[in-house]
């Protein structure tokens, strides 16, 4: 018997494991292993509590007494949860996270064993920063870097199977002369920047509005493969895709595959990282099955961007250890067969006020569409004048060879807003105003009375558009499936922040 027939005897007998719910409503596991806003609420003094929470929302430095009393929290809570170690888990320029343990278990002066985690050690660590891509800024003689605690993405524990628990704190990575050496840096900087330019502009239409907060939901595509076979091809293990053979006698043609029925032992998968998702606090809702054969997507409830980044960059983690227990190989390669549809991993893009108003989301009145409209425009002329970047930010081996492939976006970046919107702003740009009215077609009339009123949405879904507004919110459908989402999403709230502040003068020399 050949290796390969070998092979495929084994991923023919395997069969969907018994998986028991860790609880009866999954709405319990939420955020369980999180060092969550209700856990520091009850561990933490109400002084301390409100510096983190200030901290969190308006972006106030945290000293070093509050760190110290945070800290202390931090570790008994770990401790009690099976933790016996502690790592600064950041996203250098890999395009994986990196996490360096280190014990609680320490010794005194006097030989005694103790547990400690002081503040210092939850502020600031000191992995090697020599040995990560850096844009030549670090040789590698110059190996000291820092990494920082970021106080508005939650600690979690990690379950490191037989291993037992590990707090894992988000963080910055910068160099020793103070260069990012990661996405998560520069992700903040152009959310403060994005939340200035965003909230100054508010302030034409409602003086009420003190911060603007930029939203993502990343749907993440992904291919499994059985780990018998995955190791029966070498291009494969060694490249992440298959680079020779036979294409397959049948591959997507009959689009059977998509939305289709979840076979038991992927379904078992599924709902095993779900669970170990929702502890973990990454609101995951929906899965199903992707065009390709072998090809699945899941996605999450909307977070403010930061969270759902370092959500995303965990999910995908998770997804690799989860995969390993149910004897798959998770792919996550852009185009890992030729001739079927590659993964992409969609970014949802909204901005919100913290008044709860959704700034690109239509309404009938005439003062608030007006907002809409001037936000609407200014994303607009912000990919227009500078999709190179935007291009550039999800520029990758394997993104290049899906771009433009099967049902694939484009290589280029274009918007698309749907005939309705187009038609208003060309009847805005000739007449100077919108007369438009909702057309006849709002509730379909299907001629089938048992059936309720289905409404119809104000732009079509064009899934071949990278950039493409979809009621209320943008879809960047051309981010790679292995890639790290703050890439593009650092470069966009960047050219929408600019592109605000020039309105914003253009608007105030004008009421001058």
């Amino acid at each position: 018997m050949t290796f390969r027939s070998k092979a495929f005897e084994i991923a023919q007998g395997r069969v969907a494991p018994v998986l028991t719910p860790p609880t009866e409503k999954v709405a319990d596991l939420y955020a369980s292993n999180t060092f969550s806003d209700e856990v520091m609420r009850t561990l933490l003094s109400p002084e301390a509590y409100t510096k983190i929470s200030n901290a969190i929302r308006s972006g106030s430095t945290i000293d070093r007494e509050v760190a110290d009393e945070v800290s202390a929290a931090m570790k008994s809570w770990a401790i009690s949860k099976g933790a016996s170690h502690y790592t600064h888990w950041f996203q250098p320029l890999t395009g994986t996270t990196a996490e360096k343990h280190d014990s609680f278990f320490d010794l005194t002066l006097d030989g005694k064993a103790v547990e400690k985690f002081k503040g210092s050690a939850l502020v600031q660590q000191e992995p090697d920063a020599s040995s990560f891509p850096s844009g030549g800024l670090r040789a590698t003689f110059e190996a000291r870097g820092y990494t920082g605690w970021d106080p508005s993405s939650p600690a979690f524990l990690m379950d490191n199977g037989a291993g037992g628990k590990t707090l894992c704190i988000p963080s910055v990575f910068i160099s020793y002369t103070g260069e990012a050496l990661d996405y998560k840096a520069p992700l903040l900087r152009s959310l403060v920047s994005l939340d200035k330019a965003a909230t100054s502009v508010c302030q034409f239409f409602n003086r009420d509005v003190d911060k603007v907060t930029p939203t993502l939901g990343i749907e993440q595509e992904y291919f499994l493969v059985d780990k018998a076979l995955y190791y029966a091809r070498p291009d494969l293990l060694m490249a992440g895709r298959t680079v020779f053979g036979h294409s397959p006698a049948r591959g997507q043609q009959l689009d059977d595959h998509y939305f289709g029925s979840i076979s038991p032992r992927v379904n078992a998968f599924m709902a095993d990282f779900e669970f170990e998702a929702l502890k973990l606090g990454i609101p995951v809702r929906t899965r199903h099955n992707e065009v390709a054969p072998g090809q699945f997507e899941c996605a999450p409830t909307f977070e403010e961007v930061n969270l759902a980044i370092d959500h995303n960059a965990l999910l995908m983690d998770l997804m690799q250890k989860i995969g390993e227990k149910h004897n798959f190989q998770v792919l996550f390669h852009e185009k890992p067969f030729a001739g079927i549809n590659g993964s992409g991993k969609h970014n949802n893009w909204s901005l919100s006020t913290d008044t709860g108003i959704n700034l690109l989301a239509p309404t009938t009145k005439p003062k608030e569409n007006l907002r809409f409209l001037t936000f609407l425009l200014n994303v607009v002329k912000a990919v227009h004048d500078h999709a190179d970047l935007l291009r550039a930010s999800i520029s990758s081996a394997g993104n290049e060879h899906r771009l433009g492939a099967n049902e694939a976006p484009p290589s280029i970046v274009s918007v698309f807003l749907g005939g309705e919107l187009t038609n208003m702003l060309e009847e805005l740009v000739s007449k100077g105003e919108i007369t438009l009215e909702k057309g006849e077609n709002f509730y379909y009339k299907l001629g089938i009375t048992r059936i309720p009123n289905l409404q119809r949405d104000n732009t079509d879904r064009n899934r071949t558009s990278p950039f493409c507004f979809t009621g209320n919110k943008f879809e960047y459908r051309a981010v790679g499936s292995a890639q790290n989402s703050a890439s593009p999403m650092i470069v966009l709230n960047t050219i929408v922040a600019n592109q605000l502040l020039e309105f914003k003068k253009e608007m105030d020399e004008r009421l001058a």
